[in-house]
């Protein structure tokens, strides 16, 4: 799969205006995002590979394997998707049902205080810790992107792969991959025809693998800016027209936006996602 994108920085005094305007482009009040994002890289690097290189500079396999890049692999989770599949509320005396609730239709409390003034309690279901390895996790590899000038947009290869069951961390192991840092992903998200609209900022959580509660995270920014990202994905950058009808819709909310906010193509250092 290939990934068109468009970027831009957004001053943290900039967010609501921004913010405003992709509402009213996209015509849809931004959803929230929250995505725990795990790095890793693999356990053996170029050197260590095959052994020590002989100084006859000897063309073998080991040298060959030893010539290739090694790129960062990331899990991705869900946060807030996970989090509400286990959000429930119960009632703490069997049988007994809330106001304006029937047997045949469940009704989600959200006011304890109010249950308590009817004289029936209910409480949502005590939630355990946050646990990496009972998250919803996707395996995310991202390329380096294509040498700018080819496209009026950034555009690179990307393969995700969503984990079902199973515990995502050891598989990521078994394949040769150790963690290295992680990051929550933090903002909101818009979809414009095909172009998926992303307004967020990087935080860090105060211990590993503890991104809850989000109040106790904080910027890796100082000064708390935003990355605005456009993307939209083209299954084969073969299909030289689907490959074009992406990148004009890029440029058409590129235009849409224009006067607010200067979408362009990513650094393609920045974006580099190779083992140094």
């Amino acid at each position: 799969m290939h990934e068109l994108s468009l970027f831009s920085h957004v001053p943290n005094s900039r967010v609501a205006h921004v913010t405003r305007a992709l509402k009213t482009v996209t015509g849809m009040s931004g959803a929230p995002l929250l995505e725990h994002h795990l790095i890793y890289k693999p356990k053996r690097n170029r050197q260590t590979i095959g052994g020590p290189v002989s100084g006859n500079n000897s063309a073998g396999p080991a040298n060959t394997a030893a010539t290739g890049d090694f790129y960062y692999l990331q899990l991705v989770a869900d946060i807030l998707k996970n989090e509400s599949q286990n959000d429930t509320l119960v009632a703490e005396q069997p049988g007994v049902l809330a106001p304006g609730q029937s047997h045949g239709d469940a009704m989600e409390v959200d006011s304890i205080n109010a249950a308590v003034e009817q004289s029936v309690k209910f409480t949502k279901t005590e939630k355990a810790p946050y646990d990496i390895r009972k998250q919803k996790w996707t395996i995310r590899f991202s390329d380096l992107p294509e040498v700018n000038g080819k496209r009026p947009v950034t555009s690179r290869m990307v393969h995700n792969a969503g984990v079902h069951e199973g515990d995502a961390l050891s598989f990521v192991d078994s394949l040769g991959y150790t963690p290295v840092s992680e990051y929550v992903l933090s903002g909101d998200y818009f979809v414009y025809h095909n172009v998926y609209v992303t307004i967020t900022r990087i935080l860090l959580p105060p211990q590993s693998f503890s991104p809850l509660p989000t109040h106790t995270l904080r910027q890796l920014d100082p000064a708390d800016s935003f990355l605005l990202q456009a993307s939209i994905k083209v299954s084969s950058a073969n299909e030289q027209e689907t490959m074009n009808k992406g990148v004009e819709e890029l440029k058409t909310i590129r235009a849409e936006l224009k006067g607010v906010i200067e979408l362009e193509p990513g650094d393609r250092l920045s974006l580099d996602t190779r083992v140094r």
